[in-house]
């Protein structure tokens, strides 16, 4: 399980939808770590060979995006994608990248909010505080695996 809370939720999301789904999650089918290109190229690969290769990847941050991508453009065959943070240009590709965004701008008033409060000197309670995301479907999330 990842250390970091928010990618610990988003692999805790993937499995829900896996199992709403119905379908079982392989431990192949993850790759879970740091976000260094080499690393992340390695997996990709691994998970689109071989005699069941992936037919859609999740990608957990758009650092990873960008690896996933450069990876996917080597590929024949089409893969879904769908990833977590936008990022620039991904309305440009063909397929556009799917992602699940971040309100970025929210999450930076409401950190700078409670900081601020707290130099104020109000004593402020830990909480969580969770922001809404929303789907940008463009295209590369819905493509059908190939035959």
């Amino acid at each position: 399980m990842p250390r970091i809370h928010t990618a610990a939720e988003r692999l805790r999301g993937y499995r829900a939808a896996m199992e709403d789904a119905g379908t079982a999650v392989e431990d192949a089918w993850m790759s879970l770590g740091v976000t260094d290109p080499a690393r992340v190229r390695r997996a990709a690969r691994e998970m689109l060979s071989g005699p069941a290769p992936v037919t859609a990847i999740f990608s957990g941050n758009n650092r990873v995006t960008v690896t996933v991508i450069r990876v996917l453009a080597e590929q024949s065959r089409p893969v879904a994608l769908v990833a977590f943070d936008d990022l620039e240009l991904a309305d440009l590709l063909e397929p556009g990248v799917t992602v699940v965004a971040q309100d970025a701008a929210a999450l930076g008033r409401t950190a700078a909010d409670r900081l601020f409060r707290q130099l104020d000197g109000t004593l402020i309670a830990p909480e969580r505080i969770t922001l809404p995301t929303r789907l940008i479907a463009r295209g590369s999330g819905e493509l059908p695996p190939a035959d």
